[in-house]
């Protein structure tokens, strides 16, 4: 009986064993059949210039499936379809979604790709309509909030797309999903760069460009260190800027990424540009324009080539380029760059004395309904229109849009625009007389130019004061 007893006791240890060791088996072979398929799709994009196309983790990590011979579930096959072609894969997405209107993964993945394929109000809406069940996937969960995230940021709500991110990051982290953490450091550095807090950007962005590194994706490693520079632009190091592009650059000729370099010259232009080598800024944008067929790069290389001109007082030229810039800005449905380069056309007239015209086309960009990205240009438009009042001495009409550009400007924690528009306020009560009124308005321009810290703009302001 003891014997027995014995035996089974023996059995059933080595069952378990066995069992354990038939579990880490199978795991090892699941991990195996994941590293195999996630080679096999990092492979394509370790040859890809910008912009990428659709990538998901969650793809990989459902080779589960295919391990058991089980069929695919609809959504990973319509995730496959968009890794391969985002543009073909898009009707198919939107013909899924007739059928199930409220499938969240669905509209998750139409979210994405719409963001990828520059459809932003698409995307927008589609992110405002989205409503996560509360017991949900946690890789949903965490596309969801990047998602969700970089809504914040084209809406300049910067503390909520600060959460959201991070929240994602954490999931991911968790997830083994690393990749998407990249892309959510990266989401993370503009966030930062955006809001002017550039250590933290540094830091999130350099996290970010160790991941494209290990995993190869050399477009994205080179966008990376590009964007160093736009950071160094912001602290307004020119030098640090071009060593950084230089660098961008190199890996982008190593690598025969011509869409990302032609991206690195318009950066190195507008670096050039802002340093105040206008020979060097031209040759860079002109280099972009002759080495890409991108709309988005070529607009915003004449775009640029526009406002070089208007720096030069070759007024002619800037209107040219700038109608050039918003013919490809309109052919790419780019409605942030389109206020721009209308606003910088208002702007060229405004200078060339043309008011009429100027005017028509700042009150056209009011009574648009501006994107979330362009939520600016309303208060630039106030701002201008209320410049042209005043040098035409419509001193009420001039008030009026100083004070709601002012508004605009405070609503959307805008500061500096704020403080130039109570600066523009005081200036037409010192015209009108008024110099008491003008001298509350004028340290009130201060008082927003402290808290931003442009202690430039508050020394000319304080100047101005008696």
């Amino acid at each position: 009986m003891q014997e027995l007893s014995i035996t089974s006791l023996f059995l059933i240890s080595l069952c378990i064993s066995l069992l354990i060791l038939g579990g880490f088996i199978l795991r090892f072979k699941l991990l195996n059949l994941r590293r195999i398929i996630a080679k096999k799709y990092l492979s394509k994009l370790q040859k890809q210039d910008l912009p990428y196309t659709y990538f998901s983790s969650a793809v990989i990590a459902e080779s589960s499936r295919k391990f058991w011979h089980l069929p695919p579930k609809k959504i990973t096959v319509l995730m496959r379809a968009a890794m391969k072609s985002v543009d073909l894969s898009a009707p198919l997405i939107r013909k899924a979604i007739k059928k199930a209107p409220h499938n969240t993964e669905l509209l998750l993945l139409d979210a994405e790709i719409s963001l990828l394929t520059n459809r932003r109000q698409d995307f927008l809406h589609l992110i405002e309509q989205i409503r996560l069940p509360y017991f949900c996937p946690r890789y949903l969960k965490a596309r969801y909030k990047l998602l969700t995230a970089k809504s914040n940021l084209y809406q300049t709500d910067m503390l909520s797309a600060s959460e959201n991110a991070s929240r994602a990051l954490k999931i991911y982290q968790r997830l083994g999903y690393t990749y998407e953490e990249a892309e959510c450091y990266a989401t993370l550095a503009q966030i930062y760069r955006i809001s002017g807090v550039f250590d933290v950007a540094f830091t999130m962005l350099r996290d970010a460009q160790k991941i494209y590194k290990k995993l190869k994706l050399f477009a994205k490693a080179a966008e990376a260190e590009a964007y160093f520079g736009l950071i160094e632009i912001g602290r307004e190091n020119y030098s640090a800027a071009a060593e950084y592009l230089k660098s961008a650059k190199i890996i982008c000729q190593k690598h025969g990424l011509i869409k990302t370099d032609a991206d690195i010259c318009n950066w190195q232009g507008l670096t050039a540009l802002l340093a105040g080598d206008l020979t060097a800024a031209r040759q860079e944008f002109t280099a972009a324009l002759n080495n890409t067929q991108a709309l988005s790069t070529a607009s915003f290389a004449l775009e640029m080539l526009a406002r070089l001109y208007l720096k030069k007082k070759e007024y002619a030229k800037a209107l040219n380029k700038a109608d050039d810039a918003l013919k490809l800005y309109q052919e790419n449905h780019h409605k942030a760059g389109i206020f721009e380069t209308l606003y910088l056309k208002a702007e060229i007239f405004y200078i060339k004395q043309d008011y009429d015209e100027s005017r028509h086309i700042l009150t056209a960009l009011i009574k648009e309904k501006t994107p979330p990205s362009a939520i600016y240009y309303p208060a630039n438009a106030y701002t201008l229109l209320g410049a042209i009042e005043l040098k035409e001495n419509n001193f009420d009409k001039a008030r009026t849009l100083f004070k709601q550009a002012a508004d605009l400007e405070h609503a959307i924690n805008r500061l500096k625009g704020a403080a130039i528009d109570y600066n523009n306020l005081a200036e037409l009560e010192r015209l009108n007389g008024d110099n008491n009124t003008a001298q509350t308005y004028l340290k009130q321009a201060i008082r927003y130019a402290e808290e931003t810290g442009d202690n430039e703009l508050k020394s000319y302001l304080k100047t101005k004061l008696k």
